[in-house]
């Protein structure tokens, strides 16, 4: 085989490329990381492992809906046979308009359950769709505050299980402000949820900068979150590609606007944290890269399309980040652990959505060559570092 052929391949491969028809000696090596993955923790940890990314809904916010949704273009409010609140959302839900909050994602019993069955000793509480951002300022701004409230309630009761992440009415910076003011005082409140775009708009939109200079200077971290993700071409009418591809595009996207609309180094002491491993934006940065030193690229030349950044390349900038475990391949993210160094990947998986990583702890120790100094970073001091715990 022609080593450029060869160095094709072994890329795509490197990639994650799992559509392909994989040899017999890689399906089996596949084979035994997951199983390796499915397998009980090989190892004890003398510090707390932490889950920095999962979602809940607090019944508070559950019953608002509920009792006064209606009012605001909510439809269809009914409980389903398992006594579980299901609804139709106003605005664009590309996944489904059906909203349904399920019980391991209300009911605290059941979340410590499973956190118990995933060896985990602490989780963050954080908010995915709805969110809040579909209703208008005044009434987000009533539904931030009950999630904020029962959250920061649930951190009280279990100070050693839980911490959470504030909520925010966006779609209004000042009720956004005056919510952050009154929620970081809440015992518990260690983070910022925030969405990875804003109705449509990117998120280095100069409207939201008071927000990342106020959260700057109170020193929380900024947890970005998926909602209504890009869809154009994404849903056919007999398949979608909005959850594989949607979300981690989203990340992508969220991540470069921050870059190159000169958020990063507005606000250089923000820390930010990235659901689905940052998506692509850690290993397009080279593309970009590119882009940023070929003046036929950029035809207005270094002061046009990439005149927001400071630093000469856009891969300067992968580390301002923090990355969750969202990849699905410990391969892939051996890869980001290289790219971006240990100390920025940080124990997070989504769950209980159906794309999270189930088993966090096993996953980490299925990272090639994971030593036992990366492992205990991952899964216990850089969730505690960027919480400040």
């Amino acid at each position: 085989m022609p080593i450029e052929r060869r160095a094709f391949l072994t890329g795509i491969a490197a990639a994650g490329a799992s559509s392909l028809v994989r040899p017999a000696a890689e399906a089996e090596a596949a084979a035994a990381v997951e199983e390796q993955i499915a397998a009980k923790p090989k190892y004890k940890y003398t510090k707390p492992v932490i889950d920095a990314h999962i979602h809940w809904y607090p019944p508070e916010f559950v019953n608002l809906i509920e009792k006064e949704g209606a009012s605001y273009g909510v439809k269809d409010i009914k409980r389903n046979k398992n006594g579980e609140l299901e609804c139709i959302i106003p605005g664009n839900h590309p996944y489904l308009p059906l909203a349904v909050f399920r019980h391991e994602m209300t009911d605290e019993d059941i979340v410590l359950k499973d956190m118990d069955e995933r060896h985990l000793d602490m989780s963050t509480l954080t908010q995915t769709n709805p969110h809040v951002l579909w209703a208008p300022p005044e009434f987000a701004a009533k539904l931030a505050r009950a999630i904020n409230d029962a959250s920061s309630a649930l951190c009280v009761k279990y100070p050693k299980r839980f911490t959470a992440a504030i909520t925010l009415p966006v779609q209004d910076v000042n009720l956004a402000l005056e919510e952050l003011e009154r929620g970081r005082k809440l015992p518990g409140m260690k983070a910022v949820n925030f969405p990875e775009n804003v109705s449509g708009k990117n998120i280095d939109d100069k409207s939201l900068w008071p927000i990342y200079e106020r959260v700057e200077a109170l020193n929380l971290p900024i947890f970005l979150h998926n909602l209504d993700p890009i869809s154009e071409r994404l849903v056919e009418k007999d398949y979608s590609m909005m959850n594989v591809l949607g979300n981690p595009f989203e990340a992508t996207i969220a991540a470069t606007a921050l870059v190159l609309g000169g958020v990063m180094d507005a606000f250089p002491k923000l820390d930010v944290y990235f659901p689905h491993a940052g998506g692509f934006f850690p290993f397009v940065t080279p593309r970009i890269d590119w882009g940023m030193g070929n003046a036929a690229y950029d035809p207005r030349g270094r002061k046009g399309w990439f005149q927001n950044i400071k630093q000469p390349r856009a891969s300067d900038y992968r580390r301002r980040f923090h990355y969750d475990l969202i990849l699905h391949d410990p391969m892939l993210s051996r890869m980001l652990i290289d790219l971006v160094g240990v100390d920025r990947v940080v124990c997070g998986t989504d769950f209980p959505q159906i794309m999270a990583i189930m088993k966090p702890v096993e996953y980490v120790e299925a990272i090639p060559n994971i030593t036992a100094r990366e492992r205990e970073m991952i899964l216990c001091e850089n969730p505690a570092r960027l919480l400040r715990l």
